[in-house]
Order: structure tokens, then C-alpha cells, then sequence
């Protein structure tokens, strides 16, 4: 796991941002009307990127007029266990959990053949043609290997009061740029995919 949260910290540093919801489950009792007081756990040991995360995850929960609290500042720079979690909501006002964490990468390589293309650039100046008669210029590519990285990550809310789930979400993203972005993009797909 400490391999996986250090890929995520690398991974999270390059490329653009696509993200999409591959599949969620939502317990009966819980509906998107029951979401607020929510404590936000982003799983990985990297503190910028848990920042990053954690605070874009807070700004769009306030957009969207939810009290919410980053375990960063109320938990503390180490990354929270379960007893931590406990002996906070035992003390203050949270009804749900929140926690985002790496469930896996999936690397796929394409190897792209070298490639020769001729182009014929014409006479350099057309109307002297008989003097100019245009000549062809190949430019060669030499093969590489394409590698494609997806995050697949696990979003999961916790009802506060029996540690259950309530709400649970995977989410896969290729190669983002931003975890700014990122965290965007997973509260925007949690909210759309948690029923009323």
C-alpha cells in the first residue's frame, strides 16, 4: 500500500484530467438530503497532495451549502486511523465520513513502430518551374513506447454514528494533472451519483 500512495503521489503531478464514475452503491436509508457535517479524509501519506485535496474537496461541499471539516486540520499532519477518526466524531458535531484512497493503478504500454513519411515540397517558386523543379524531404520518426497510466480510486462515506458505509464510489482517472482538478472532478461525480 505505501508503494501505491507514493504512485499517487507521482502520478497525481502529470499529464490532463479525465475522470469518470465507473460504479457506485448507496445504502437505502442514506439520500443526497441526509449529506452535511462531513469529515474529509484524503488516504495517502503525501501532505501537499492530501491538502490539495482535502481543501478543494471542502471548497465545493461550501459551494454546495454543506458544513464540512479536512482531517488535515482538525487530525493532525499524520494520516488518520480509525481510532483517531472515532475520538474526533466522539467529540464533535460530524454525521459522516468522507475518505478518498488510491484502490489501484493500471499501467498499459503501446509500443509505436517507427514510421518514415516523403514529402514532395514543389518548385520553389512556381512560376520558374523549368529553373526550380521542387524537390522531397523524408522526415522519420524512430519508435517509442507509449505508457498510459489509470488511477482507480475509491471514494466511500461513512455514516459517523455506526461506522457503516453508506455510500460507496470508484472512480478512474487518467493520468490527472491537477489533484486540485482532480478532487473537483470526484466531488462533482460523488454528488451526481448519490440518489435523493
Amino acid at each position: 500500500m505505501h508503494n501505491a500512495l507514493l504512485t499517487l503521489s507521482f502520478v497525481l503531478l502529470t499529464a490532463c484530467s479525465t475522470t469518470k464514475q465507473m460504479d457506485h452503491w448507496q445504502a437505502e436509508n442514506f439520500g443526497r438530503s441526509d449529506f452535511d457535517n462531513v469529515l474529509i479524509i484524503c488516504v495517502t501519506n503525501n501532505r501537499g497532495n492530501r491538502f490539495i485535496f482535502e481543501s478543494e474537496l471542502e471548497r465545493r461541499m461550501t459551494e454546495g451549502g454543506l458544513t464540512s471539516f479536512k482531517s488535515l486540520d482538525v487530525l493532525g499532519e499524520k494520516v488518520p486511523d480509525r481510532e483517531d477518526v472515532e475520538a474526533y466524531i466522539a467529540q464533535n458535531d460530524i454525521d459522516y465520513v468522507i475518505a478518498t484512497r488510491l484502490e489501484d493503478v493500471d499501467t498499459e504500454s503501446t509500443h509505436v513502430p517507427p514510421s518514415a513519411v516523403t514529402y514532395y515540397t514543389g518548385p520553389y517558386y512556381p512560376s520558374y518551374g523549368a529553373f526550380y523543379s521542387g524537390s522531397s524531404v523524408t522526415l522519420v520518426r524512430e519508435g517509442y513506447t507509449d505508457t498510459r497510466s489509470t488511477l482507480i480510486l475509491l471514494t466511500t462515506i461513512f455514516d459517523a454514528e455506526n461506522s457503516e458505509p453508506v455510500w460507496v464510489g470508484r472512480s478512474s482517472t487518467f493520468e490527472p494533472g491537477s489533484i486540485g482538478v482532480l478532487a473537483g472532478e470526484i466531488a462533482r461525480s460523488t454528488w451526481v451519483n448519490i440518489a435523493r
